[in-house]
């Protein structure tokens, strides 16, 4: 027989008291969660207008070039596999995770399950593979710089509906970059792997918001994706507009006929936020300007004019008086927000003196007095390309400052203006230049292959300036095949020193860009690699949406 032992009052006493304590955690707890409910719904709604100043040249992210237009729409339109977070780091998105093999030789990737395309058709493990071959087949109308970082994969084999297998010809390293490439629907594109500029095709993605329609002023209107796999966006309308003009697009903004501008000039920042309607948030791009010099000139291929020409130019007093200091001088390939960016080489200080001694020492002088030097019995008179576009009027200023400068050392500049079009072509293909004013901005500013390895000076390649230097294309090599971070860490920072000292170009400036948002917009977060990677995020209160 069981003997029950009886309560004492105590013990009654303690039951009571975790009966009600029970009950009240219960209550709170279904209080927190109604509350989390009410407050989550409460974000949901309301609209966003931002405007452009170029329209995109296609709605196929992996047809456009450098159009930023269209790079911005693909990231709220479409999906890649993995993106990189506002703090550099790779995050899964259309793959749930992945798991790297074989000595970095072998990438599997799991998808998420229950994703849809906004045409209702399921996404699966074959819409990867028909993207990856569409971007490697040579008659779609990809930008071959696309193709070069996935020339390395040997094969690539779907296992299942959610899980993909990619091999590597040799070992690579952090694979998973190699992914940030937007996917397509199979289905949409009937199958086909030969991918064009349809520009005017309405694009199917599987991202926050769906493609509604094109407005009769060239915008384009885009509604929240009610079926994501993740949850709907709070924001249920993102309106672009386009604006070629910059001024009129701040008068926009400051009249409130739109809520967003992705790059304010730097002239107009205090303007903005004196209206006390919005908030200015810096971001860094890892973009840096530079001045190319083509190699194909025998003047320019001369180290020391290269370099007098870098100390000629006082480039602090241009960021500080077009830029209005928001930048910073740089002394190499990188942005200073870059781990490649090496902080012992110090960028060259402004020095006339110094500029016209190297001249001297290679024998360039003016001899008859007329303020142009001359080489070899010959003035030097060098044409600078400058990119057109709107948007670009502090680059013009600057090159006006560099023809200027270079007058009080003897070189004669002529300014070239072309439209951006005609440039890539002139510079790109024809090498048609002796100087040029560009930039470059990267997804993740570290490998600089492309840029100076001699096997990259071809047409349409991004080596247009035709640099040729063995002891650089060496530790290039050596970088493109270390899958060793602190290895690559230490190269790029020899290259570094390397390039400063060769100076294929004149390095300029990394800026401090500048967005302004509507204050009524919260959870605003500027991902520097593509602006609206978490667009969903954002939310307006109730009572401030119109």
């Amino acid at each position: 027989m069981i003997r029950k032992t009886p309560k004492s009052k105590s013990d009654e006493h303690k039951t009571f008291f975790y009966k009600k304590m029970f009950s009240i955690n219960f209550f709170i707890c279904l209080a927190i969660v109604m509350v989390s409910g009410l407050f989550a719904q409460s974000q949901k709604g309301g609209k966003i207008i931002y405007a452009e100043l170029l329209l995109p040249d296609t709605y196929n992210p992996l047809t456009t070039t450098d159009n930023e237009t269209a790079l911005r729409l693909s990231e709220l339109i479409f999906e890649s596999l993995v993106f990189i977070d506002h703090r550099g780091e790779v995050q899964g998105r259309l793959a749930e995770k992945w798991k790297v093999f074989n000595g970095n030789k072998r990438i599997v990737f799991t998808l998420r399950k229950g994703i849809t395309w906004h045409n209702g058709s399921p996404f699966s493990a074959d819409d990867v593979k028909f993207t990856y071959e569409s971007i490697m087949n040579p008659l779609s109308d990809v930008p071959a710089d696309r193709r070069k970082g996935l020339e390395v994969i040997k094969s690539v084999k779907v296992l299942s509906d959610n899980v993909i297998k990619f091999d590597f010809k040799n070992s690579v390293p952090e694979p998973e970059k190699r992914f940030l490439f937007k996917i397509l629907s199979q289905k949409a594109h009937d199958g086909k792997a030969v991918i064009s500029k349809l520009s005017r095709k309405d694009p199917i993605g599987t991202g926050y918001f769906k493609f509604s329609r094109e407005t009769k002023d060239k915008g384009v209107i885009l509604k929240g994706w009610e079926k994501h796999y993740l949850g709907p966006p709070n924001i249920t309308d993102i309106t672009m507009r386009y604006q070629p003009e910059v001024s009129l697009l701040v008068q926009s903004l400051i009249l409130n006929a739109i809520d967003l501008m992705i790059e304010v000039p730097p002239q107009k920042i205090t303007e903005i936020a004196n209206t006390g309607k919005f908030t200015i948030l810096p971001y860094n791009s890892l973009t840096f300007a530079f001045f190319g010099y083509n190699f194909n000139n025998p003047i320019l291929r001369i180290k020391e004019v290269r370099q007098a020409i870098t100390y000629a130019l006082d480039r602090q007093k241009m960021v500080d008086d077009i830029y209005f200091g928001r930048g910073e001088v740089i002394s190499g390939p990188f942005s200073p927000a870059s781990w490649g960016y090496n902080p012992d080489v110090m960028p060259r200080a402004f020095d006339v003196n110094k500029a016209k001694a190297l001249l001297k020492s290679v024998g360039i002088k003016d001899t008859d007095g007329d303020g142009i030097a001359e080489y070899h019995g010959k003035p030097i008179r060098l044409k600078l390309k400058i990119p057109l576009y709107s948007g670009n009027e502090g680059g013009l200023s600057v090159c006006l400052r560099f023809q200027n400068h270079l007058k009080a050392i003897g070189f004669d500049i002529k300014l070239e203006h072309r439209e951006i079009v005609k440039w890539k072509k002139e510079v790109k293909e024809s090498h048609d230049f002796d100087i040029v004013f560009a930039e470059w901005l990267f997804d993740n500013s570290s490998n600089i292959y492309s840029l100076f390895h001699s096997s990259e000076n071809k047409a349409k390649g991004d080596n247009f300036i035709s640099f040729n230097n063995r002891k650089v294309d060496s530790l290039l090599a050596v970088f493109s095949e270390s899958i060793n971070q602190e290895v690559r860490r230490r190269i790029n920072y020899e290259l570094h020193k390397i390039l400063n000292e060769e100076l294929p170009y004149t390095f300029l400036w990394t800026l401090e860009k500048n967005s302004a948002i509507d204050n009524k917009v919260k959870k605003f977060i500027v991902q520097p690699y593509r602006f609206f990677t978490f667009a969903n995020e954002w939310y307006i209160p109730k009572e401030e949406r119109e």
